[in-house]
């Protein structure tokens, strides 16, 4: 990494990907809201963990309890969107099986999820080749 990328921040847009296309609109809004009070925020965490999304976001001379409030009302969105397609979902794991992993699905996506036809792949809905 050169001197001038170091000094650039890492913001949501530079890393969605990381997370399905149904959080995406969802990202752009915490994005919005930090940038009103923040706009020199760092972000220094973005994935999906335990069906929901996790933030981490730094930004000096901001109050932090402004910044996690933002990202905490984010963060609790998520597990009431569809992490494919952005409709209204819930945490499940595939198949509804005790233990396994778990996402943020609407019933449409949970059943072609458990069928195993869709996946996420860099921020992308895939299908799955049979």
């Amino acid at each position: 990494m050169d001197e001038q990328s170091a000094a650039v921040p890492v913001q949501i847009p530079d890393r969605a990907h990381a997370v399905g296309p149904g959080w995406h609109q969802l990202l752009a809004r915490l994005h919005q809201q930090l940038c009103t009070f923040a706009p020199a925020y760092v972000l220094t965490g973005l994935k999906e963990k335990l069906g929901g999304l996790r933030a981490q976001v730094e930004a000096e001379g901001t109050d932090r309890s402004a910044l996690r409030a933002v990202v905490a009302a984010a963060e609790a969105e998520s597990v009431r969107t569809c992490e494919f397609c952005g409709a209204p979902g819930g945490v499940r794991t595939r198949n509804d099986e005790p233990g396994g992993w778990r996402m943020t699905v609407c019933a449409a996506c949970h059943r072609r999820w458990s069928a195993h036809e869709i996946m996420i792949v860099q921020g992308v809905v895939r299908e799955r080749q049979r």
